[in-house]
């Protein structure tokens, strides 16, 4: 009878599924519009490529194919963070280097192969030292996500210490349909 009972339980738990976040608390600090331009984000100062906490988001739906992908910034112990001012921006301002140095992509979509390059190099993963989720909340892209949220991209952080200049370079390819390849670079002064 004891064991009937418990399996009875245990199906209960098992067919009402996971528990969901619901209505979080928590607002966001960072938002950037889904559909702005570069110009609209930096004019914002919305999007700050620091540390960010742990996410909770929990993704509920299927992933979306990777859309965008772009060089967001490029961080020095000389420049601190350089934000982009344009997407596909071929260049730098500030003339990078230093002790440390770091390139963060933000990239749309889920991708399944991420791989970078630093002065034709390819860079090992472990050098992906952050990814951040980034969700979508109304009409804007933010980060860190909160608790519930469904996560649509993320801005991946690269370790480049060692490095004072050169090419950066990043690909990743969607994890599903249409399996398209995105690509951006940047010449780090």
């Amino acid at each position: 009878m004891k064991i009937n009972a418990l399996y009875a339980s245990l199906l209960c738990i098992l067919l009402a599924g996971p528990a969901q976040a619901q209505n979080p608390t928590e607002s966001v600090s960072r938002e950037l519009p889904a559909f702005a331009t570069l110009g609209d984000v930096f004019s914002q100062g919305a999007l700050a490529a620091e540390s960010a906490e742990k996410s909770l988001a929990v993704p509920l739906a299927p992933a979306p194919p990777l859309t965008r992908m772009f060089v967001f910034a490029v961080g020095s112990t000389n420049c601190n963070w350089e934000y982009m001012t344009s997407v596909g921006q071929l260049a730098t301002t500030c003339n990078h280097g230093g002790a440390q140095m770091s390139a963060a992509v933000l990239e749309i979509g889920y991708g399944s192969n991420p791989i970078a390059w630093m002065s034709g190099t390819v860079l090992p993963n472990s050098a992906n030292y952050q990814t951040t989720p980034v969700c979508i909340v109304g009409t804007r892209y933010d980060w860190p996500c909160s608790p519930g949220a469904t996560i649509v991209g993320f801005l991946r952080y690269y370790n480049l210490n060692g490095y004072q200049n050169g090419l950066f370079r990043y690909q990743n390819t969607s994890i599903n349909a249409p399996m398209n390849t995105l690509s951006t670079r940047i010449n780090i002064l």
